[in-house]
Parts: structure tokens; C-alpha cells; sequence
């Protein structure tokens, strides 16, 4: 289900640039300084580039959970590779870590859409400032709130708490 959601999000993103971009002047903001006062200036075709980073967020997180798949030693859970778990117990974690992956995506594409929004808006009202407090509250608390509550599930597990042994023997 989540990553419907960030892709439907990606989508949002992308009919919200095409259907202001022809509205939009020739310079609009393109960064803000921490009170939400814009301080750079760009073409209005520096959204694509945001819409281009939100895309490359949103594939990296869709394909971590196919590399744990193909290639565990490629995903760490904490201290743990994904090939430190034995070969039955990696597909609750694999699930865990699409889980996990999903939450992430969503959060970081919703914090895109609303900068796209804020910067569309600034651009068509040029005395309006920013809001940048809920998308950093967002970003950065919605982020560490799912890594804290899923690295704790990895660490249950390597302890052997989460059912199963997960001792690897040499």
C-alpha cells in the first residue's frame, strides 16, 4: 500500500508542476532562508529538478527491499547484515525491511509535494513566506521515528528476541 501511495504521490507532483508551470513567472524561488523569506531566484523549470530528486528518492526506496532480496549483504539492520540471519528467518525480515522502506517513502514524498506546493505558491504570491517548519518536523521526525521503532525490531531480532534463535553457527 505504500508504495501505491508514493508513487500516486510522484504522480501528484508531476500534474502539480505541469498544471502551474505555464502560470508561473519567469523567476520564481528556488530557496528560502530559515525564516521562509525566499533569498534565491531560478526558472520555474528548476521544479522538474525537485520532481527529478523525489523520483530518485522514491526508486531507491522501492529497490532496497529487491537488493535484500538478490543480494543480502548489501542491506544493514543496525550492527547486522541481512546474510547474518539464516536463510528462513530473512523473509519476516525482508518484509519488515519493505515495510520500513515504504513508511520512509511516503513520509519523504509527502515532504516533497509540500515543498513543490510552498514554492508554486511563493511564486505566485511573491510577499508570501515559507513554511518551513512542518516539512522539516515531518522529514526529520517522521524519519527518525520509523528508523528508531524499525532498528529496535532488528535489534530484537539479532538478540534472539523476536521467536526464533537467530544465532548463526560457524
Amino acid at each position: 500500500m505504500s508504495r501505491l501511495v508514493s508513487i500516486l504521490l510522484l504522480i501528484y507532483s508531476y500534474f502539480l508542476i505541469r498544471t502551474h508551470l505555464p502560470k508561473l513567472p519567469a523567476r520564481i524561488p528556488t530557496h528560502f532562508n530559515s525564516a521562509g523569506v525566499a533569498d534565491g531566484w531560478g526558472s520555474p523549470g528548476s521544479l522538474w529538478l525537485i520532481l527529478g530528486a523525489q523520483a530518485l528518492t522514491c526508486a531507491i526506496f522501492l529497490v532496497v527491499p529487491l537488493l535484500g532480496q538478490r543480494y543480502p549483504d548489501t542491506v544493514h539492520l543496525g550492527l547486522r547484515r541481512l546474510s547474518d540471519f539464516p536463510a528462513p528467518e530473512r523473509a519476516g525480515i525482508l518484509t519488515m525491511v519493505n515495510q520500513m522502506a515504504g513508511y520512509l517513502n511516503v513520509v519523504l514524498n509527502l515532504f516533497f509535494v509540500f515543498m513543490l506546493r510552498e514554492i508554486i505558491r511563493a511564486a505566485e504570491q511573491p510577499a508570501r513566506h515559507l513554511q518551513v517548519f512542518w516539512p522539516v518536523v515531518l522529514a526529520m521526525g517522521g524519519t527518525a521515528a520509523i528508523l528508531w521503532y524499525y532498528l529496535a525490531k532488528f535489534r530484537k531480532l539479532g538478540k534472539g528476541e523476536g521467536g526464533t534463535s537467530t544465532r548463526v553457527t560457524p
